[in-house]
Protein backbone atom coordinates (compact mmCIF):
# COMPACT_ATOMS: atom_id res chain seq x y z
CA UNK A 1 0.00 0.00 0.00
CA UNK A 2 1.31 3.43 -0.95
CA UNK A 3 0.49 6.50 1.14
CA UNK A 4 0.77 10.11 -0.08
CA UNK A 5 1.39 12.74 2.61
CA UNK A 6 0.79 16.41 1.89
CA UNK A 7 2.23 19.06 4.17
CA UNK A 8 5.06 16.63 4.93
CA UNK A 9 7.42 19.36 6.12
CA UNK A 10 4.97 20.80 8.64
CA UNK A 11 4.74 19.97 12.34
CA UNK A 12 2.09 17.27 11.98
CA UNK A 13 3.04 16.18 8.46
CA UNK A 14 6.69 15.57 9.33
CA UNK A 15 5.65 13.49 12.35
CA UNK A 16 3.37 11.37 10.14
CA UNK A 17 6.16 10.93 7.61
CA UNK A 18 8.71 9.86 10.20
CA UNK A 19 6.34 7.36 11.83
CA UNK A 20 5.26 5.74 8.56
CA UNK A 21 8.82 5.57 7.25
CA UNK A 22 10.06 4.10 10.54
CA UNK A 23 7.32 1.46 10.67
CA UNK A 24 8.12 0.30 7.15
CA UNK A 25 4.58 -1.01 6.63
CA UNK A 26 3.75 1.23 3.68
CA UNK A 27 5.34 2.66 0.58
CA UNK A 28 5.53 6.41 1.04
CA UNK A 29 5.18 9.40 -1.26
CA UNK A 30 5.56 12.91 0.12
CA UNK A 31 4.64 16.15 -1.62
CA UNK A 32 7.00 19.08 -1.02
CA UNK A 33 7.70 22.41 -2.66
CA UNK A 34 11.42 21.74 -3.05
CA UNK A 35 12.90 18.33 -3.76
CA UNK A 36 16.07 17.68 -1.78
CA UNK A 37 16.77 14.02 -2.38
CA UNK A 38 15.28 10.85 -3.83
CA UNK A 39 15.40 7.33 -2.44
CA UNK A 40 13.84 3.96 -3.01
CA UNK A 41 12.13 4.06 0.38
CA UNK A 42 10.42 7.44 -0.05
CA UNK A 43 9.20 8.92 -3.30
CA UNK A 44 9.44 12.72 -3.14
CA UNK A 45 7.46 14.81 -5.60
CA UNK A 46 7.51 18.55 -6.17
CA UNK A 47 4.18 20.33 -5.78
CA UNK A 48 4.34 24.10 -6.09
CA UNK A 49 1.28 24.94 -4.02
CA UNK A 50 -2.16 23.77 -2.90
CA UNK A 51 -4.59 25.48 -5.25
CA UNK A 52 -7.63 24.76 -7.40
CA UNK A 53 -5.38 24.16 -10.45
CA UNK A 54 -2.49 22.20 -8.93
CA UNK A 55 -1.57 19.14 -10.99
CA UNK A 56 -1.33 16.10 -8.69
CA UNK A 57 -1.09 13.53 -11.46
CA UNK A 58 2.46 12.31 -10.75
CA UNK A 59 2.13 12.58 -6.99
CA UNK A 60 -0.97 10.34 -7.01
CA UNK A 61 0.57 7.62 -9.15
CA UNK A 62 -0.05 4.19 -7.55
CA UNK A 63 -1.28 5.86 -4.33
CA UNK A 64 -3.89 4.02 -2.24
CA UNK A 65 -4.32 6.48 0.64
CA UNK A 66 -3.90 10.25 0.84
CA UNK A 67 -3.18 11.82 4.23
CA UNK A 68 -3.91 15.49 3.63
CA UNK A 69 -2.32 17.62 6.34
CA UNK A 70 -1.33 20.60 4.18
CA UNK A 71 -3.34 23.74 4.91
CA UNK A 72 -3.19 27.48 5.18
CA UNK A 73 -3.35 28.38 8.87
CA UNK A 74 -2.48 32.09 8.79
CA UNK A 75 -3.34 35.08 6.65
CA UNK A 76 -0.97 38.00 7.11
CA UNK A 77 -2.47 41.27 8.28
CA UNK A 78 -3.21 42.64 4.84
CA UNK A 79 -6.20 45.00 4.75
CA UNK A 80 -6.56 44.44 1.02
CA UNK A 81 -7.17 40.72 1.44
CA UNK A 82 -10.30 39.06 2.79
CA UNK A 83 -9.09 36.30 5.18
CA UNK A 84 -11.93 33.89 4.40
CA UNK A 85 -11.29 34.22 0.66
CA UNK A 86 -7.62 33.53 1.15
CA UNK A 87 -8.28 30.51 3.39
CA UNK A 88 -10.80 29.11 0.89
CA UNK A 89 -8.30 29.22 -1.98
CA UNK A 90 -6.08 26.68 -0.22
CA UNK A 91 -8.18 24.88 2.39
CA UNK A 92 -11.32 24.43 0.29
CA UNK A 93 -10.54 24.78 -3.40
CA UNK A 94 -7.08 23.26 -3.12
CA UNK A 95 -8.31 20.34 -1.01
CA UNK A 96 -11.28 19.50 -3.27
CA UNK A 97 -9.07 19.71 -6.36
CA UNK A 98 -6.74 17.16 -4.80
CA UNK A 99 -9.67 14.91 -3.85
CA UNK A 100 -11.16 14.97 -7.34
CA UNK A 101 -7.82 14.03 -8.88
CA UNK A 102 -7.46 11.31 -6.24
CA UNK A 103 -10.73 9.81 -7.46
CA UNK A 104 -9.47 9.84 -11.06
CA UNK A 105 -6.21 8.20 -9.96
CA UNK A 106 -8.05 5.37 -8.22
CA UNK A 107 -7.13 6.36 -4.66
CA UNK A 108 -9.11 4.33 -2.15
CA UNK A 109 -9.08 6.55 0.96
CA UNK A 110 -8.66 10.27 1.68
CA UNK A 111 -7.79 11.23 5.27
CA UNK A 112 -8.40 14.91 5.91
CA UNK A 113 -6.77 16.59 8.91
CA UNK A 114 -9.37 19.20 9.82
CA UNK A 115 -9.63 21.18 13.07
CA UNK A 116 -11.69 21.29 16.25
CA UNK A 117 -12.44 24.87 15.23
CA UNK A 118 -15.12 23.36 13.00
CA UNK A 119 -17.05 22.57 16.17
CA UNK A 120 -16.40 25.96 17.74
CA UNK A 121 -14.08 27.86 20.03
CA UNK A 122 -15.21 26.71 23.49
CA UNK A 123 -17.46 24.43 25.50
CA UNK A 124 -19.18 24.61 28.84
CA UNK A 125 -17.23 22.82 31.54
CA UNK A 126 -18.17 19.14 31.50
CA UNK A 127 -20.09 19.39 28.22
CA UNK A 128 -17.61 18.29 25.55
CA UNK A 129 -18.06 18.33 21.81
CA UNK A 130 -18.86 14.96 20.28
CA UNK A 131 -18.45 13.75 16.72
CA UNK A 132 -22.20 14.36 16.28
CA UNK A 133 -22.21 17.89 17.71
CA UNK A 134 -23.56 20.55 15.36
CA UNK A 135 -20.65 22.37 13.72
CA UNK A 136 -20.27 26.01 14.68
CA UNK A 137 -17.11 27.42 13.07
CA UNK A 138 -16.54 31.05 13.97
CA UNK A 139 -13.25 32.26 12.51
CA UNK A 140 -12.32 32.15 8.78
CA UNK A 141 -9.92 29.25 9.26
CA UNK A 142 -12.57 27.10 10.95
CA UNK A 143 -15.14 28.02 8.32
CA UNK A 144 -12.78 27.03 5.49
CA UNK A 145 -12.06 23.67 7.13
CA UNK A 146 -15.79 22.99 7.56
CA UNK A 147 -16.51 23.84 3.93
CA UNK A 148 -13.72 21.48 2.85
CA UNK A 149 -15.25 18.71 4.99
CA UNK A 150 -18.64 19.20 3.37
CA UNK A 151 -17.15 19.15 -0.10
CA UNK A 152 -15.22 15.95 0.62
CA UNK A 153 -18.28 14.15 1.97
CA UNK A 154 -20.22 15.10 -1.17
CA UNK A 155 -17.47 13.64 -3.33
CA UNK A 156 -17.62 10.45 -1.24
CA UNK A 157 -21.39 10.19 -1.85
CA UNK A 158 -20.98 10.01 -5.63
CA UNK A 159 -17.65 8.19 -6.00
CA UNK A 160 -15.80 5.23 -4.54
CA UNK A 161 -13.48 7.49 -2.53
CA UNK A 162 -13.60 6.78 1.21
CA UNK A 163 -13.26 9.97 3.23
CA UNK A 164 -12.03 10.10 6.83
CA UNK A 165 -12.24 13.44 8.63
CA UNK A 166 -10.17 14.01 11.77
CA UNK A 167 -10.67 17.09 13.95
CA UNK A 168 -7.76 17.29 16.39
CA UNK A 169 -7.69 19.62 19.36
CA UNK A 170 -4.55 21.68 20.08
CA UNK A 171 -1.63 19.57 18.86
CA UNK A 172 1.65 19.70 20.78
CA UNK A 173 4.88 17.75 21.01
CA UNK A 174 8.57 18.01 20.23
CA UNK A 175 9.35 21.02 18.00
CA UNK A 176 5.91 22.54 18.62
CA UNK A 177 5.67 26.25 17.86
CA UNK A 178 3.16 28.97 18.68
CA UNK A 179 1.58 29.59 22.08
CA UNK A 180 2.61 26.24 23.56
CA UNK A 181 6.24 26.96 22.79
CA UNK A 182 5.87 30.45 24.28
CA UNK A 183 4.52 29.01 27.53
CA UNK A 184 7.56 26.73 27.79
CA UNK A 185 9.96 29.58 26.99
CA UNK A 186 8.49 31.93 29.57
CA UNK A 187 8.23 29.24 32.23
CA UNK A 188 11.84 28.18 31.67
CA UNK A 189 13.00 31.79 31.98
CA UNK A 190 11.18 32.08 35.30
CA UNK A 191 8.73 34.74 34.14
CA UNK A 192 5.81 34.87 36.63
CA UNK A 193 2.90 34.29 34.24
CA UNK A 194 -0.37 35.74 35.63
CA UNK A 195 -2.43 32.67 34.75
CA UNK A 196 -1.62 30.31 37.61
CA UNK A 197 -5.05 30.93 39.08
CA UNK A 198 -6.93 29.48 36.11
CA UNK A 199 -7.71 26.16 37.77
CA UNK A 200 -11.38 25.61 37.02
CA UNK A 201 -11.30 25.22 33.26
CA UNK A 202 -10.52 22.07 31.28
CA UNK A 203 -9.03 21.77 27.82
CA UNK A 204 -8.54 18.72 25.64
CA UNK A 205 -5.10 18.52 24.03
CA UNK A 206 -3.60 15.91 21.72
CA UNK A 207 0.07 15.03 21.58
CA UNK A 208 1.43 14.67 18.07
CA UNK A 209 2.38 11.07 18.94
CA UNK A 210 -1.24 10.19 19.77
CA UNK A 211 -2.54 12.02 16.71
CA UNK A 212 -0.18 10.21 14.37
CA UNK A 213 -1.08 6.89 15.99
CA UNK A 214 -4.76 7.62 15.33
CA UNK A 215 -4.05 8.56 11.71
CA UNK A 216 -2.23 5.25 11.23
CA UNK A 217 -5.32 3.47 12.61
CA UNK A 218 -7.51 5.32 10.09
CA UNK A 219 -5.38 4.32 7.11
CA UNK A 220 -6.72 0.77 6.96
CA UNK A 221 -9.55 0.36 9.46
CA UNK A 222 -12.66 -0.52 7.45
CA UNK A 223 -15.05 1.26 9.82
CA UNK A 224 -13.26 4.60 9.46
CA UNK A 225 -14.60 5.35 5.98
CA UNK A 226 -16.90 8.35 5.53
CA UNK A 227 -16.77 9.21 9.22
CA UNK A 228 -15.86 12.25 11.31
CA UNK A 229 -13.69 11.76 14.40
CA UNK A 230 -12.60 13.99 17.25
CA UNK A 231 -9.23 13.11 18.75
CA UNK A 232 -7.44 14.06 21.95
CA UNK A 233 -5.28 12.57 24.71
CA UNK A 234 -8.57 11.82 26.53
CA UNK A 235 -7.15 13.41 29.66
CA UNK A 236 -8.23 17.04 29.99
CA UNK A 237 -6.19 19.61 31.89
CA UNK A 238 -6.63 23.13 33.32
CA UNK A 239 -4.38 26.05 32.38
CA UNK A 240 -2.83 25.96 35.87
CA UNK A 241 -2.29 22.22 35.52
CA UNK A 242 -0.66 22.71 32.12
CA UNK A 243 1.84 25.18 33.59
CA UNK A 244 2.63 22.80 36.42
CA UNK A 245 3.31 19.90 34.04
CA UNK A 246 5.51 22.14 31.88
CA UNK A 247 7.46 23.21 34.97
CA UNK A 248 7.94 19.58 36.01
CA UNK A 249 9.21 18.66 32.55
CA UNK A 250 11.58 21.63 32.49
CA UNK A 251 12.79 20.90 36.01
CA UNK A 252 12.12 24.46 37.18
CA UNK A 253 9.95 26.05 39.84
CA UNK A 254 6.48 27.07 38.70
CA UNK A 255 6.39 30.83 39.31
CA UNK A 256 2.93 31.42 37.84
CA UNK A 257 0.91 34.05 39.72
CA UNK A 258 -2.56 33.09 40.97
CA UNK A 259 -4.69 35.89 39.55
CA UNK A 260 -8.42 35.05 39.32
CA UNK A 261 -9.64 34.35 35.79
CA UNK A 262 -12.31 37.08 35.91
CA UNK A 263 -9.64 39.77 36.38
CA UNK A 264 -7.62 38.37 33.48
CA UNK A 265 -10.69 38.42 31.23
CA UNK A 266 -11.52 42.00 32.22
CA UNK A 267 -7.98 43.21 31.60
CA UNK A 268 -7.76 41.35 28.28
CA UNK A 269 -11.04 42.81 27.06
CA UNK A 270 -9.80 46.30 27.91
CA UNK A 271 -6.83 45.92 25.59
CA UNK A 272 -8.69 44.05 22.85
CA UNK A 273 -7.30 40.60 23.64
CA UNK A 274 -10.46 38.88 24.81
CA UNK A 275 -9.90 35.99 22.39
CA UNK A 276 -6.51 35.22 23.93
CA UNK A 277 -7.99 35.36 27.43
CA UNK A 278 -10.80 33.02 26.41
CA UNK A 279 -8.35 30.43 25.14
CA UNK A 280 -6.45 30.61 28.43
CA UNK A 281 -9.36 30.70 30.87
CA UNK A 282 -12.17 29.00 28.96
CA UNK A 283 -12.85 25.30 28.46
CA UNK A 284 -12.72 23.30 25.26
CA UNK A 285 -13.35 19.60 25.73
CA UNK A 286 -13.99 16.78 23.30
CA UNK A 287 -15.45 13.32 23.67
CA UNK A 288 -13.49 10.69 21.71
CA UNK A 289 -15.81 7.78 22.49
CA UNK A 290 -16.58 7.32 18.78
CA UNK A 291 -12.91 6.64 18.05
CA UNK A 292 -12.85 4.19 20.94
CA UNK A 293 -16.00 2.25 20.14
CA UNK A 294 -15.92 2.27 16.33
CA UNK A 295 -12.19 1.83 15.79
CA UNK A 296 -11.07 0.38 19.12
CA UNK A 297 -8.46 3.13 19.42
CA UNK A 298 -7.04 4.38 22.72
CA UNK A 299 -4.40 7.09 23.23
CA UNK A 300 -1.03 5.48 24.00
CA UNK A 301 0.37 8.45 25.88
CA UNK A 302 -1.16 10.47 28.72
CA UNK A 303 -1.35 14.26 28.72
CA UNK A 304 1.00 14.51 31.70
CA UNK A 305 3.58 12.19 30.14
CA UNK A 306 3.42 13.96 26.77
CA UNK A 307 3.62 17.51 28.16
CA UNK A 308 6.65 16.65 30.26
CA UNK A 309 8.32 14.93 27.30
CA UNK A 310 7.69 18.02 25.17
CA UNK A 311 9.12 20.28 27.87
CA UNK A 312 12.21 18.10 28.29
CA UNK A 313 12.82 18.26 24.57
CA UNK A 314 12.48 22.05 24.62
CA UNK A 315 14.96 22.28 27.49
CA UNK A 316 17.47 20.08 25.67
CA UNK A 317 17.14 22.30 22.58
CA UNK A 318 17.98 25.49 24.47
CA UNK A 319 20.55 24.03 26.87
CA UNK A 320 21.80 21.31 24.58
CA UNK A 321 25.44 20.37 24.17
CA UNK A 322 27.63 23.26 23.12
CA UNK A 323 30.86 22.91 21.23
CA UNK A 324 33.98 23.85 23.15
CA UNK A 325 34.80 27.56 23.19
CA UNK A 326 37.83 27.31 20.89
CA UNK A 327 36.25 24.98 18.34
CA UNK A 328 34.99 27.63 15.93
CA UNK A 329 38.17 29.75 15.99
CA UNK A 330 40.28 26.62 15.43
CA UNK A 331 37.99 25.53 12.59
CA UNK A 332 38.49 28.90 10.86
CA UNK A 333 42.27 28.86 11.23
CA UNK A 334 42.71 25.23 10.14
CA UNK A 335 40.24 25.34 7.24
CA UNK A 336 41.67 28.57 5.84
CA UNK A 337 45.24 27.26 6.19
CA UNK A 338 44.24 23.90 4.73
CA UNK A 339 42.65 25.48 1.66
CA UNK A 340 45.79 27.52 0.98
CA UNK A 341 48.27 24.71 1.62
CA UNK A 342 46.23 22.11 -0.26
CA UNK A 343 45.38 24.38 -3.19
CA UNK A 344 47.71 22.48 -5.60
CA UNK A 345 45.98 19.23 -4.64
CA UNK A 346 42.57 20.81 -5.01
CA UNK A 347 43.36 22.19 -8.44
CA UNK A 348 44.95 18.93 -9.57
CA UNK A 349 42.12 16.75 -8.32
CA UNK A 350 39.56 19.06 -9.93
CA UNK A 351 41.38 18.90 -13.27
CA UNK A 352 41.67 15.10 -13.22
CA UNK A 353 38.06 14.84 -12.04
CA UNK A 354 36.92 16.90 -15.00
CA UNK A 355 38.65 14.46 -17.35
CA UNK A 356 37.23 11.52 -15.36
CA UNK A 357 33.52 12.45 -15.19
CA UNK A 358 33.20 15.95 -16.64
CA UNK A 359 31.89 17.12 -13.28
CA UNK A 360 34.63 17.06 -10.61
CA UNK A 361 32.59 18.49 -7.72
CA UNK A 362 29.73 16.73 -5.98
CA UNK A 363 27.32 19.17 -4.30
CA UNK A 364 24.51 17.71 -2.23
CA UNK A 365 22.01 19.16 0.22
CA UNK A 366 22.49 17.79 3.74
CA UNK A 367 20.97 18.34 7.18
CA UNK A 368 22.92 20.91 9.17
CA UNK A 369 22.79 22.39 12.66
CA UNK A 370 19.20 22.82 13.89
CA UNK A 371 18.18 20.71 10.87
CA UNK A 372 18.76 23.59 8.48
CA UNK A 373 19.81 22.58 4.96
CA UNK A 374 23.22 23.38 3.51
CA UNK A 375 25.13 22.40 0.38
CA UNK A 376 27.94 19.96 1.15
CA UNK A 377 30.86 20.06 -1.29
CA UNK A 378 33.06 17.04 -2.09
CA UNK A 379 35.10 15.77 -4.98
CA UNK A 380 32.94 13.48 -7.09
CA UNK A 381 33.88 9.83 -6.61
CA UNK A 382 30.91 8.18 -8.33
CA UNK A 383 29.46 8.29 -11.80
CA UNK A 384 27.34 11.34 -12.56
CA UNK A 385 24.13 9.31 -12.99
CA UNK A 386 24.45 7.54 -9.61
CA UNK A 387 21.24 7.69 -7.56
CA UNK A 388 21.32 10.28 -4.78
CA UNK A 389 21.18 8.05 -1.72
CA UNK A 390 23.20 7.58 1.45
CA UNK A 391 26.66 6.19 0.70
CA UNK A 392 26.04 2.89 2.49
CA UNK A 393 23.13 2.26 0.07
CA UNK A 394 25.13 3.05 -3.06
CA UNK A 395 26.49 0.36 -5.37
CA UNK A 396 30.28 -0.08 -5.17
CA UNK A 397 30.39 -0.38 -8.96
CA UNK A 398 29.37 3.29 -9.18
CA UNK A 399 32.76 4.43 -7.89
CA UNK A 400 35.13 5.63 -10.60
CA UNK A 401 38.82 4.74 -10.77
CA UNK A 402 39.77 8.23 -9.59
CA UNK A 403 37.04 7.98 -6.97
CA UNK A 404 38.65 4.91 -5.43
CA UNK A 405 41.92 6.81 -4.99
CA UNK A 406 40.18 9.88 -3.58
CA UNK A 407 38.19 7.81 -1.09
CA UNK A 408 41.16 5.74 0.00
CA UNK A 409 43.26 8.85 0.64
CA UNK A 410 40.24 10.83 1.95
CA UNK A 411 41.12 13.61 -0.50
CA UNK A 412 37.46 13.65 -1.58
CA UNK A 413 36.68 15.37 1.74
CA UNK A 414 39.04 18.32 1.15
CA UNK A 415 36.46 20.66 -0.46
CA UNK A 416 34.43 20.44 2.74
CA UNK A 417 36.96 22.86 4.22
CA UNK A 418 34.89 25.44 2.33
CA UNK A 419 31.83 24.37 4.34
CA UNK A 420 33.88 24.66 7.53
CA UNK A 421 35.12 28.13 6.66
CA UNK A 422 31.54 29.23 5.91
CA UNK A 423 30.38 28.01 9.32
CA UNK A 424 28.17 25.24 7.94
CA UNK A 425 30.39 22.48 9.31
CA UNK A 426 33.17 21.88 11.81
CA UNK A 427 36.30 19.81 11.35
CA UNK A 428 34.94 17.59 14.14
CA UNK A 429 31.27 16.69 14.42
CA UNK A 430 28.58 14.20 13.38
CA UNK A 431 28.64 13.36 9.69
CA UNK A 432 25.76 15.25 7.98
CA UNK A 433 22.95 13.03 6.74
CA UNK A 434 20.41 13.39 3.94
CA UNK A 435 16.90 14.71 4.49
CA UNK A 436 15.36 11.39 3.43
CA UNK A 437 17.14 9.34 6.13
CA UNK A 438 14.11 9.48 8.40
CA UNK A 439 15.12 6.80 10.88
CA UNK A 440 18.51 8.43 11.44
CA UNK A 441 16.91 11.89 11.73
CA UNK A 442 14.54 10.61 14.41
CA UNK A 443 17.36 8.93 16.34
CA UNK A 444 19.57 12.02 16.13
CA UNK A 445 16.70 14.31 17.16
CA UNK A 446 16.19 12.22 20.27
CA UNK A 447 19.88 12.48 21.13
CA UNK A 448 20.16 16.22 20.44
CA UNK A 449 22.73 15.68 17.71
CA UNK A 450 21.42 18.55 15.60
CA UNK A 451 22.30 21.05 18.33
CA UNK A 452 25.87 21.18 17.00
CA UNK A 453 27.49 21.68 13.61
CA UNK A 454 28.03 18.54 11.54
CA UNK A 455 31.65 17.64 10.91
CA UNK A 456 34.15 16.16 8.49
CA UNK A 457 35.30 13.56 10.98
CA UNK A 458 34.40 12.36 14.43
CA UNK A 459 34.22 9.52 16.92
CA UNK A 460 31.71 7.45 14.92
CA UNK A 461 33.91 7.41 11.82
CA UNK A 462 36.99 6.49 13.82
CA UNK A 463 34.95 3.73 15.51
CA UNK A 464 33.84 2.26 12.17
CA UNK A 465 30.15 3.17 12.67
CA UNK A 466 28.30 4.49 9.64
CA UNK A 467 24.72 5.46 8.73
CA UNK A 468 23.61 1.89 8.10
CA UNK A 469 23.03 1.55 11.87
CA UNK A 470 21.20 4.81 12.71
CA UNK A 471 20.48 4.22 16.42
CA UNK A 472 24.04 3.11 17.10
CA UNK A 473 25.41 6.08 15.14
CA UNK A 474 23.23 8.58 17.02
CA UNK A 475 24.41 7.24 20.38
CA UNK A 476 28.06 7.47 19.30
CA UNK A 477 27.45 11.03 18.03
CA UNK A 478 25.94 11.92 21.40
CA UNK A 479 28.96 10.43 23.19
CA UNK A 480 31.31 12.55 21.06
CA UNK A 481 29.29 15.73 21.65
CA UNK A 482 29.18 15.20 25.41
CA UNK A 483 32.92 14.54 25.67
CA UNK A 484 34.33 17.04 23.17
CA UNK A 485 37.34 18.95 24.48
CA UNK A 486 40.58 20.33 23.06
CA UNK A 487 42.39 17.01 23.44
CA UNK A 488 39.69 14.99 21.66
CA UNK A 489 39.32 17.63 18.95
CA UNK A 490 42.99 17.31 17.96
CA UNK A 491 42.93 13.54 18.48
CA UNK A 492 40.06 13.01 16.01
CA UNK A 493 41.70 15.21 13.39
CA UNK A 494 45.13 13.62 13.77
CA UNK A 495 43.73 10.07 13.73
CA UNK A 496 41.81 10.82 10.55
CA UNK A 497 44.86 12.40 8.90
CA UNK A 498 46.86 9.26 9.72
CA UNK A 499 44.33 7.13 7.84
CA UNK A 500 42.23 5.75 10.69
CA UNK A 501 38.48 5.36 10.42
CA UNK A 502 36.42 5.69 7.27
CA UNK A 503 34.70 8.32 5.16
CA UNK A 504 31.21 7.93 3.75
CA UNK A 505 31.59 4.21 3.27
CA UNK A 506 30.06 2.36 0.34
CA UNK A 507 29.04 -1.23 0.96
Amino acid sequence: MRVLITGATGFVGSAIQQRIAADGNYDLTIAVRNINEQSEAVRIVKVDDLTAVTDWNYALKDVDVVVHSAARVHVMDDKSADPLTEFRKVNVEGTLNLARQAVEAGVKRFIFISSIKVNGESTELGKPYTANSKPNPIDPYGISKYEAEQGLLKIAETTSLEVVIIRPTLVYGENVKGNFNSLMKWTYKGIPLPIGGIKHNLRSLVSVDNLVDFIITCIEHTDAKNEVFLVSDDDDISTAGLLEEISQGLGVKNKAVNIPAKFINTAASAIGKSGVAQRLSGSLQVDISKAKTLLGWRPKYSTSESIRKTARFYKSSVTGPKSMVLQRPLDIVFSATGLVVASPLLIGAAAIGYLDTGSPLFIQERVGKDQKPFKLVKFRTMKVDTASVASHLADNSSITKLGKVLRKTKLDELPQLINVLKGEMSLVGPRPNLFNQNVLIEAREEMGVYNVLPGITGLAQLSGIDMSTPERLAKKDKEMIDTINLKNYFSYILSTALGKGSGDAVK
